[in-house]
């Protein structure tokens, strides 16, 4: 069972490869992506709001965020919101 809801921001080196991004993120061990959607932040920039269902353990939030940031085409993640379910 999951206890945190964490809502991260991420960034792709190019827009248009998104889709690669996210299946990569969809094979990451660290939690459960729950939804994913594309967001248009203006200038043509576009980028993925994940949100991933995972357990209060010491660390993982780091561990997941350093797991996403490894990922081949990624320039930039944010944590935009974290929540207990």
């Amino acid at each position: 069972m999951y206890d945190v809801m964490a809502v991260f921001k991420i960034f792709a080196e190019d827009s248009n490869n998104l889709v690669v991004v996210l299946s990569a993120v969809k094979t990451l061990e660290i939690g459960k992506v729950h939804s994913s959607t594309e967001e248009d932040i203006g200038f043509g920039i576009k980028v993925l709001k994940v949100t991933f269902l995972l357990n209060d353990d010491s660390g993982g939030m780091d561990a997941l965020e350093e797991k996403i940031r490894g990922i081949s085409g990624v320039s930039q993640v944010e944590v935009e919101d974290v929540s207990r379910v």
